[in-house]
Parts: C-alpha cells; sequence; structure tokens
C-alpha cells in the first residue's frame, strides 16, 4: 500500500512523534512511505498524491487552490493535526485566517486524526469523519541506581516559543529554593540550561526529580496534546501540571494539578518532603505511558486507521 506523508519539515517534533516514530511499524506492515516536505514545487506534490492510496496531510492546513488541487490527487486524504491551528497563540479569539484555512482543510479530508478530544470536537464541526489520535512517547531508559539527584531539581522541557508558560511560575519556584533544569533551545535567567537534543533528552529528564507543565488558560492552550507531561512520565517523573485542556485527563497518571503558582510550589515541596510519594508518583506515570502511549500499541492502531481508510469507497 502507497502513503505519501505531506509535512512542512521532517525534523518537525510533531512529525517525529506521530509520524517519524511510526515508520518501522508501517513498513513491515506493508506501507511504502513516501515523506514529502511540503515547498515550492507543488506540481511534484501532486503527482506523488496521484500514485498514493492514501496521502496524509500533517499539521499544515492549505490554501483553498492548494486544498483543490490536492484534494483531486489524492484517492484517501487524511488530515492529521496536534495543535490548536485555527488560533493565535496568546489571543483569546480564532484568528479569521488560520480558522478559514483549518475548517475547509478537515471538511476536504477523508479521515482528521486529532491529538485529543478537544480538537476532535472542533474538527467535527466540519469533518466527516474524526478519530483522536494521541502522539508517542517511548520510556526513556532510567538511572542504574533507583535515586534522582539531589538537590532535588525540577526540569521543564519545551521549545523558546513556551517559555512565557514556564515564567509564569518561576520566580515562586526559585523563591521556594527549588532549583529547576530548563531543557530546550533557550532558557531565562536564573535556571539550569541543557540545549536540547533527542538523544540528550532523556538522560538530561533522568537527573531531575520531578516535571512542571505550567499551561496558560487559553483558546490555544486548550489544544494541546500534554507531550511535556507525558514525557515526564516516560521519565519516570512526578509531575505537576495546569489543569488546563488534555492536562485534566492526563492526570490519571498520577500527576498533580496546580491552578496558580502558590499551588505549583506547594505540589513540588511536598514532593521534596515525601520520596516515598515521588517514586510512587513516578512509577504510576511511567506505566501510565508504557500501557496508553507506547510506539508498539499506537503504531498498531495507527495501520488499522490507514487500512480502513484506503478501503473505504470515496465519499
Amino acid at each position: 500500500m502507497r502513503l505519501v506523508i505531506l509535512t512542512h519539515r521532517r525534523d518537525d517534533p510533531s512529525f517525529r512523534v506521530r509520524w517519524g516514530a511510526h515508520l518501522p511499524a508501517l513498513a513491515e506492515a506493508g506501507f511504502s512511505c513516501d515523506v514529502r516536505e511540503v515547498g515550492k514545487r507543488r506540481a511534484a506534490l501532486w503527482s506523488a498524491a496521484r500514485a498514493a492510496d492514501v496521502v496524509v496531510l500533517h499539521r499544515r492546513p492549505f490554501l483553498r487552490f492548494d486544498l483543490a488541487s490536492l484534494r483531486r490527487a489524492a484517492r484517501s486524504l487524511v488530515f492529521d493535526f496536534d495543535d490548536a491551528l485555527y488560533c493565535r497563540p496568546g489571543n483569546p479569539a480564532r484568528s479569521t485566517g488560520r480558522a478559514g484555512r483549518f475548517f475547509r482543510t478537515v471538511a476536504a479530508a477523508d479521515l482528521v486524526m486529532a491529538g485529543n478530544l478537544h480538537l476532535a470536537r472542533v474538527a467535527r464541526l466540519r469533518a466527516r469523519r474524526v478519530v483522536v489520535f494521541p502522539s508517542t512517547v517511548a520510556p526513556y531508559a532510567l538511572p542504574e541506581a533507583d535515586q534522582r539527584s539531589r538537590p532535588f531539581r525540577v526540569a521543564w522541557i519545551g521549545q523558546r516559543a513556551t517559555l512565557p508558560h514556564l515564567e509564569t511560575v518561576l520566580p515562586p519556584l526559585v523563591e521556594a529554593g527549588l532549583s529547576v533544569r530548563v531543557i530546550a533551545d533557550a532558557a531565562p535567567q536564573g535556571v539550569e540550561f541543557v540545549p536540547w537534543s533527542l538523544a540528550g533528552e532523556g538522560p538530561a529528564l533522568a537527573e531531575c526529580a520531578a516535571g512542571i507543565m505550567p499551561l496558560p488558560a487559553e483558546p490555544f492552550a486548550r489544544g494541546k496534546c500534554g507531550y511535556k507531561l507525558l514525557q515526564y512520565y516516560a521519565a519516570g517523573l512526578p509531575t505537576v501540571a495546569s489543569p488546563v485542556g488534555v492536562n485534566r485527563a492526563l492526570a490519571a497518571g498520577g500527576a498533580f494539578l496546580a491552578d496558580s503558582p502558590d499551588g505549583f510550589v506547594a505540589a513540588l515541596v511536598r514532593l521534596r518532603n515525601d520520596p516515598d510519594l515521588c517514586r510512587e508518583r513516578g512509577a504510576r506515570g511511567r506505566d501510565f505511558v508504557q500501557r496508553r502511549y507506547c510506539p508498539q500499541r499506537l503504531g498498531e492502531r495507527l495501520v488499522a486507521v490507514l487500512r480502513a481508510v484506503a478501503a473505504a469507497p470515496p465519499a
């Protein structure tokens, strides 16, 4: 079965955890996977789409003309997304231009794959068929000794675009004497900075004792898929997160929810003072990831979803 995946960049974090991680499973299941970065050479994309059984458009709503060309070329079209692409970050209202591109794209697709239930509900306003398909995270290797580094170190992992979320809780954490490690491409003053790398993210998290995921209560953040939280779980870290969007559901893995900077401080101080609680919550989160978000389990489901799309009659 021929599968073409159109994406903005192959090295994009979203592509890596939603498609790159599953390419081996797809190949083993008999899919011939052709990953194409969306650039200026549209004619080559349409040609590849015409030769495919299924075309996946990853995270990039097309403008009207390009969308019509892709829809004519694709036998079966899947649109996959894991962010509130209809919103502008930090803006309380939907962006008219972004929303228009997004809803035209979901309406044109034979199947929409949404990263969480909130995003799926929005897509269902226009889409024919929607499935919730989360991003995958594999459990990281844990330190040989069942003991985290001391002093108690708090991890935050992400990108510079979301550093403002961290900065909403950072001053009270520092005032409380909590050591913060930022694993990213940039960091604010007053914290330990570890430049992010794919190979280094697991070891960098393993040297920490807890993880945090603060989020603002605004529309774009409500569409987030909780990947930071899942990474902490995968590293066996007890976690404190804002009760925004999917974080409420992911708290079933053992995370503490905190709706204020003081709440973050209180939960982290409690963890710092109770090593047994740290171990229990960390083990619960790691088990949660292994049961629900590991590449093998989600890869099998992805194969089934794509086969069903390819077998369905044209709409």
